[in-house]
């Protein structure tokens, strides 16, 4: 697959799209901010159905996904927090911003990996076997 054949534009609103939850009100909004042409609702729904197919590809991963992404979260985000600037965050506010950079992190590599098997760059194999490439 030659990726440089598919327009940058149309990867990133499959990874927009991917990342939203279906339906989100300001996933247009976003898409437009980005310079993205406006879509008919028959051409919306075309898109979120290949988005659902994209996102079934690395539902198996989801679990991992997340459990790494809360990981990498608390890790970052504690050296951050612990900032002079920020010690005014109550302890509920540190863990919300935590928790929701966590989602955003499993948003954002969900949505990256699943446009990457899309695309067949990567793919699924068995343990010990081998992509032949």
């Amino acid at each position: 697959m030659n990726i440089q054949k598919i327009p940058v534009e149309a990867i990133q609103s499959e990874l927009l799209m991917d990342m939203c939850e279906e339906g989100n009100p300001k996933l247009m909004a976003s898409l437009k901010s980005l310079g993205q042409p406006g879509r008919s609702p028959e051409v919306m729904e075309m898109e979120i159905s290949a988005s659902r197919r994209r996102a079934a590809v690395v539902t198996p991963l989801n679990e991992l996904l997340s459990v790494y992404a809360h990981l990498l979260s608390q890790g970052m985000f504690k050296v951050i927090l612990d900032h002079p600037a920020l010690h005014s965050l109550s302890e509920e506010e540190k863990e919300e911003f935590v928790h929701d950079h966590a989602d955003l992190f499993f948003a954002t590599s969900s949505s990256v990996l699943a446009n990457l098997f899309d695309k067949n760059i990567i793919r699924y194999t068995k343990a010990g076997e081998s992509s032949g490439e």
